[in-house]
């Protein structure tokens, strides 16, 4: 069976019916019929352009830890924060994997001199793009961190979602945007292009939000003690965060509470319902983080995102209100129910004939309660064929 042959790469319809295939790159616009691009095209081809550009921009240097006090100075760098004094910052050379390491003075030094004494503090810093350095997330620049004067930086609040489209290499960028194609399409059809969009971003969100508690606990109670608690990340506040995976995972769980049963490929060879991919994940994940994996900051964005997919999912309508300062505010009064996905009523009602009402969920009681008010499409369940 070919990759078209999925159920994933087909649209929710009868038979005989046309529609444009779900996950697709195009979606119908109310308007006379016509195509325009899908939300999901929309996030996949984004993230490419960002990826293309990381590339190719220059570099600029971006601390990547932090600041070191050297032994014996511990006062000097405490007056030093203290008065806001001038400092003289060096720089060496960066190594083959563009990392480079910063050294600090007190005072307004000639290089020359400088270079003579032992500096009162060094950190590392590593070669990247503008727009990375602009959108990653790491906890200080998000939140909070202080320059070798004592100046406070921090709070960058569009690095929650920023890092979401940056990506390390090819197979990274790769396989976010292979789960963006297979599930996305399945989410954005059940939910419209605003809410898909709500979910991509309220996951890349969680990610971050997660991944900032975990590390901030971790440097809190494992700094300086040696110890590393499961769970936590010790690493340091300049660790960087990137990738759309914690937003891909939140589409993924979505995708898995709308057609938990539906199957898809795995690694294009074996078949596998979404629900089962989706708990492997999250076990892999769990796995991962509490074993301090060499992933570990990663595996913590994609449960956040996953955790943030699931529970709205379940609650669509806490995102009506999600783009209100790009449009329109929408009354809940004329918010019309969710589309109801036709074939899962067919399989519902199978089900019904061949074992009894009494062999459904709760939640296939549910789907066959909002079909019958009117939302498949408007015709409820009485007007399957």
């Amino acid at each position: 069976m070919g990759l078209a042959d999925r159920d994933y790469s087909r649209s929710m319809q009868h038979p005989g019916a046309r529609r444009a295939p779900r996950g697709g790159w195009f979606s119908r616009t109310p308007i006379g019929g016509l195509r325009r691009l899908s939300a999901n095209s929309i996030l996949i081809i984004v993230c490419c352009v960002v990826f293309l550009l990381d590339i190719w921009l220059p570099k600029i240097a971006v601390q990547l830890s932090q600041w070191r006090v050297t032994p014996g100075q511990e006062q000097a760098w405490e007056d030093l924060q203290r008065a806001h004094g001038e400092v003289r910052v060096i720089g060496l050379t960066p190594n083959p994997q563009g990392v480079g390491r910063w050294l600090v003075w007190a005072g307004n030094l000639p290089p020359e001199i400088a270079l003579r004494v032992d500096p009162i503090a060094e950190a590392d810093y590593v070669m990247v793009s503008p727009l990375r350095a602009w959108l990653q997330f790491t906890t200080a620049q998000a939140i909070v961190s202080f320059a070798p004067d004592g100046t406070m930086q921090g709070l960058q609040f569009w690095r929650f979602v920023g890092y979401g489209f940056l990506h390390v290499g090819l197979s990274h960028i790769v396989f976010n945007m292979i789960g963006l194609w297979v599930f996305g399409g399945i989410v954005e059809e059940r939910f419209g292009r605003r809410r898909y969009f709500a979910i991509f971003a309220v996951s890349v969100v969680a990610g971050a939000l997660l991944f900032l508690l975990l590390n901030a606990f971790g440097i809190a109670l494992g700094s300086g003690s040696g110890v590393s608690i499961p769970g936590l990340l010790s690493s340091d506040p300049y660790a960087p965060l990137v990738g759309a995976s914690a937003g891909v995972y939140g589409i993924i769980l979505a995708a898995a509470w709308l057609a938990p049963d539906e199957e898809v490929l795995l690694l294009f060879i074996l078949p596998i319902k979404i629900r089962i991919l989706a708990l492997l994940l999250l076990a892999f994940a769990m796995f991962a983080l509490l074993t301090s994996g060499p992933n570990a900051g990663g595996e913590a964005a994609h449960l956040g995102g996953a955790i943030a997919g699931w529970w709205v999912a379940r609650r669509p309508h806490l995102l009506d209100d999600f783009f209100d300062l790009f449009g329109r505010r929408v009354s809940p009064r004329s918010t019309r129910p969710l589309p109801v996905d036709e074939r899962e009523i067919d399989r519902i009602l199978d089900k019904v004939r061949d074992k009894g009402l009494a062999s459904l969920s709760e939640r296939e009681r549910e789907t066959l309660r909002a079909a019958g008010s009117g939302g498949a499409n408007g015709r409820g369940v009485h007007g399957r064929n």
